[in-house]
């Protein structure tokens, strides 16, 4: 028969390896879930991103290829090469993200270019991206070329590094012109793209890719990536012609560990995609450190539990001694991680009122602790927040113990800020609640910068205007808004006078302040419920509400002139420009659309400036009807 001191450590033994087991599953399991989330956060971070590069992306070509678009004629017999050629360089002008506009014939010659270089080259367009019939009027995109313009530039191949030298991306646009078939020909400047997106991702931290549907790369940020005829395979196997958005875990060096966490999007207009990629090694580093604090603090329990249950063994009189041993390290150890963890904790009793703060709480907040501890953890509210929404959240907190959220909240200094919420209720054996902890996060930065990447598609980057994005989501309302209130709405279109002369003259420092200038004018002279946007260059549009017929348009037309005609001061010198005004109006006639209300103001704006300019002229269809 077995000793009985043999049965008894058998028995230990066994309880004791078991134990060990479960505190490294549980702890396992435990940094598992912190990795996880270190993952999901950084793929969500991924997201914001590639739809924030792909929609700059898409409105860049959707703003040129309009613009340029609109200084051609439909009519090819009444082709004004110099003044398309006049057309494309204004555009170019107030578009860094372009090397070039130009037209071509139907055998692929260009005949009209804003570089006159590009005249009488032919430009083979067969290959570019998607293959398709040439009657249909669809954006082809072809390989990146090596050079500044197409009369200096070749084809780029596999074998060229797109950091190595300066390159440009050409894209085609059929054009609905009647007698003979003309396209655009633009030369994207890929260095505009890349010098925002390295703004906004530096390169320590992940790289982004624009490539081709069919996977052949057009720019990146990374400087070995390859330009040219060599398809990307891992992100030809994500079959971009199913999928318009997904994310994926991407190895970028197959045998050298240099994994990321990627999130593609397609465009939603155009045959691309914007792939980004983070460095799984960065996105993972507060996990690993916060795997090193785990470690620090696990393992001398487990040996410090190891000593103890080898002492049992041999001396159970001194079990009581070493037992209190343990729980004084284990309180040790708590303490450590509650005054050391980079997230806030309050600790409150079942009324509310706070108990313990950490030091987190008052970097966070800049509270001290004296200054809370016996307070209800209500006097940081900031006032964001109605009664239903605290009423919500105690609901929550009597029926499941716990609640998660974001929260506004203001700090010391009276700076809001928003919080990553989480707070659980304690119960005794018994069940009833004793205390709540609550841990929280800043997430100031991360909400500010959604709300910057929201103001950048949506408003111009010089005169803080709405871009035409939102411009046409205004008029859209404000067209559906006249149209129940039986009201008259006008669309005003502006352009200014001598201002290419001053940008020639003076610069473009001058003619940015002229810009944001005469803009801030306008809109002062104009009514609150009125909108002013920048429409691109020197052109702006305003939609005037609320009108009860066309007069009511009449002086605000006037203080328009007015405002755009005060000298400005730049330096020593005094500028002055002038504005050429068009109205189009949207009330009788309820069969018009946006893009009739802007082509009739552009109109009426075009008969401003023939007559002399400084002045406006109401869009009338009779001037048009011979």
């Amino acid at each position: 028969m077995m000793m009985p001191e043999k049965r008894s450590w058998l028995k230990f033994s066994i309880a004791f390896i078991a134990f060990v087991l479960s505190v490294l599953s549980v702890t396992g399991y435990a940094l598992w879930l912190l990795r996880m989330d270190a993952i999901h956060s950084n793929f969500r971070i991924a997201t914001l991103l590639v739809q924030s590069f792909e929609n700059l992306i898409t409105q860049s070509l959707d703003a040129t290829t309009l613009a340029a678009g609109n200084r051609v004629p439909s009519d090819d017999s009444t082709l004004d090469v110099d003044h398309i050629e006049a057309g494309f360089l204004r555009i170019l002008r107030s578009s860094p993200h372009l090397r070039s506009l130009s037209l071509l014939d139907a055998s692929h010659r260009i005949i009209v270019s804003s570089n006159p270089a590009n005249v009488g080259l032919t430009v083979a367009t067969g290959s570019y991206f998607p293959n398709v019939n040439a009657d249909q009027q669809v954006l082809r995109i072809g390989l990146p070329w090596v050079g500044r313009d197409f009369s200096q530039g070749r084809v780029s191949t596999s074998k060229t590094l797109v950091d190595d030298v300066s390159t440009f991306i050409p894209v085609v646009q059929p054009l609905e012109t009647q007698g003979s078939h003309m396209t655009l020909l633009v030369a994207l400047n890929p260095d505009y793209f890349q010098g925002i997106i390295l703004q906004q991702l530096d390169i320590d931290v992940g790289t982004v890719e624009v490539l081709r549907l069919d996977a052949i790369p057009l720019l990146a940020t990374a400087p070995t990536m390859m330009a040219g005829d060599h398809p990307n395979d891992e992100i030809a196997k994500l079959r971009l012609d199913e999928h318009e958005f997904g994310q994926f875990e991407y190895d970028a060096a197959p045998g050298h560990g240099q994994q990321t966490l990627s999130a593609f999007q397609v465009s939603r207009l155009y045959p691309f995609v914007v792939v980004v990629h983070l460095w799984r090694d960065v996105a993972l580093q507060r996990w690993m450190n916060e795997l090193k604090t785990i470690a620090v603090v696990v393992l001398p329990i487990l040996i410090a539990l190891c000593v103890l249950a080898v002492a049992f063994y041999r001396r159970q009189l001194l079990l009581k001694a070493q037992q209190a041993e343990s729980e004084r390290l284990q309180r040790v150890n708590a303490a450590c991680v509650f005054s050391n963890t980079r997230e806030g904790i309050i600790i409150t009793d079942a009324n509310g009122t706070i108990m313990d703060v950490n030091d987190a709480f008052t970097h966070i907040t800049g509270y001290h602790r004296d200054e809370v501890v016996g307070r209800n953890p209500n006097m940081l509210s900031s006032g964001c927040h109605d009664r239903a929404f605290y009423d919500v959240m105690w609901r929550d907190l009597k029926e499941t113990g716990h609640w998660d959220g974001e929260i506004w909240n203001h700090h010391k200094n009276g700076d809001v800020i928003a919080e990553k919420l989480t707070i659980s209720a304690v119960p005794d054996s018994k069940g009833h609640v004793q205390q709540y902890v609550a841990v929280f996060s800043d997430i100031t930065d991360i909400k500010n910068y959604q709300n910057e990447l929201e103001h950048i598609a949506r408003y111009d980057a010089l005169t803080h205007l709405p871009n035409r994005l939102m411009l046409s989501d205004r008029l859209c309302q404000a067209m559906m808004h006249a149209l129940r209130r039986e009201q008259w709405l006008g669309v005003v279109f502006i352009d200014l006078d001598r201002f290419k002369f001053i940008n020639d003259t003076y610069g473009h420092d001058a003619g940015d302040q002229v810009l944001v200038t005469v803009s801030t004018r306008m809109r002062q002279v104009l009514r609150d419920g009125d909108t002013l946007a920048r429409n691109g260059g020197d052109e702006f549009v305003a939609v005037l509400v609320d009108l009860a017929d066309a007069s009511d348009a009449l002086p605000l037309l006037d203080r328009l002139l007015v405002a755009a005609a005060e000298p400005i001061e730049f330096g020593s010198f005094f500028l002055q420009v002038s504005a050429s005004i068009g109205i189009s109006f949207y009330g009788d006639e309820q069969s018009k659309t946006t893009e009739t209300l802007m082509r009739e103001a552009d109109m009426a704006m075009y008969q401003a400036k023939l007559a002399g300019k400084n002045q406006y002229r109401i869009f009338d269809p009779c001037d048009y009807s011979h």
